[in-house]
């Protein structure tokens, strides 16, 4: 209860701060993002993975992993298992997710779902895993294996339904999305063609939500997303909030401003040399926060030149980064689903918000 009250207040207080320009920080993050690997086996064709490949790849140790989740467990509400690569690729994957759960640390993942078998999808299931994103960007089969190259559309959509098959078996609670990425004006048609059938996959299936979302800059880093850059979409620049309110720690301990720093080129410190509490206040962590704010921040870290996260339309004065890691410690509180509320809100606001929520298309099926 202690903890939930001081995550709470952990963030009004973070608004506080980014508002005021606050650098050195007098509360700790409720938020962190742990990298189990940074290897993938895909080769999708919008992800900075597939075309460079990662300089230094990985697995993190899971002495270290259990030392990060000791530390964190007095404060962090919430940790997302993923960074860059496929997090199920990490031989102990589900014992990353039950050791947070026993820790009373609320677990989100993603996936590209081609590594789900059941087994997998019942350790996790039966670990208490509190949420789950289905990157599946394709709803036909052409389109699929286009984009997820090396994928499968048959066998990573047959994982998905068994996931949702184990989880009403079981009664569980965990949050199951499944997101389609919308590359182009062509890929929105055909996936307007295409998704009531699409969506009978799922009837009857314990699934919570299907959404659109348009790909990531990457931070500067693809070209062909050119037409969701901040000058495109008349945005305005906010100071990046995950600066403020959350943490992100690669499979070999270093610590990054964010997923968007794919490939670390902005290490902040290293875990264990520091402890958690300190890199939070780290010399190299206060500067990046203030580079930010006098809009010195690309001799950091150029990826962050057009990133979509800064320039993020805020709403009710919450940047993008910000919004998203308090919906998710309200939902970590709570144990609802704020996000729905949220989106549509966004979306209502901000017609260009990058989430389309297509909720109603999945009660429709499941009311057929």
């Amino acid at each position: 209860m202690i903890k939930k009250i001081n995550n709470l207040i952990a963030m009004p207080r973070a608004h506080w701060s980014y508002k005021r320009k606050k650098t050195r920080l007098k509360y700790l993050p409720t938020a962190l993002w742990i990298e189990p690997t940074n290897v993938c086996n895909l080769k999708c064709i919008m992800c900075p993975n597939s075309i460079i490949g990662q300089p230094n790849p990985g697995y993190m140790d899971f002495d270290l992993y259990k030392k990060i989740i000791d530390e964190a467990k007095p404060f962090v509400s919430f940790i997302i298992l993923c960074i860059s690569g496929e997090s199920l690729l990490h031989p102990k994957f589900p014992e990353m997710v039950k050791y947070a759960k026993d820790n009373k640390i609320a677990v989100y993942i993603s996936t590209n779902c081609t590594l789900l078998t059941p087994e997998i999808s019942r350790k996790l299931l039966e670990a208490d895993l509190d949420w789950i994103n289905f990157f599946f960007d394709g709803v036909t089969k052409e389109v699929y294996e286009k984009v997820r190259v090396n994928a499968n559309f048959e066998k990573s959509l047959e994982n998905v339904i068994n996931f949702l098959k184990i989880k009403k078996e079981l009664g569980a609670k965990t949050v199951a999305d499944l997101q389609v990425m919308i590359m182009d004006d062509e890929g929105d048609k055909i996936y307007q063609e295409n998704r009531e059938q699409f969506m009978q996959n799922f009837k009857d299936l314990p699934i919570d939500c299907i959404q659109m979302r348009r790909p990531s800059t990457w931070g500067n880093f693809l070209s062909d997303t050119d037409k969701f850059e901040a000058k495109e979409l008349g945005k305005e620049f906010s100071p990046c909030s995950y600066l403020w309110s959350s943490m992100h720690i690669q499979w070999d301990g270093h610590l990054i401003a964010c997923t968007s720093d794919f490939f670390g080129d902005n290490k902040l410190g290293k875990f264990p040399e520091h402890n958690l509490k300190q890199l939070w206040n780290s010399d190299q962590m206060v500067a990046f926060r203030e580079s930010m704010l006098n809009n010195t921040y690309l001799s950091y870290n150029k990826n962050c030149e057009k990133c979509d996260s800064i320039w993020e339309k805020q709403i009710l004065s919450f940047p993008a980064g910000m919004r998203g890691i308090f919906a998710s410690t309200l939902n970590s509180i709570f144990h609802y689903n704020f996000y729905k509320p949220l989106k549509k809100i966004a979306k209502f606001v901000n017609k260009d918000f990058a989430m389309n929520v297509t909720e109603e298309d999945k009660k429709k099926v499941n009311e057929s």
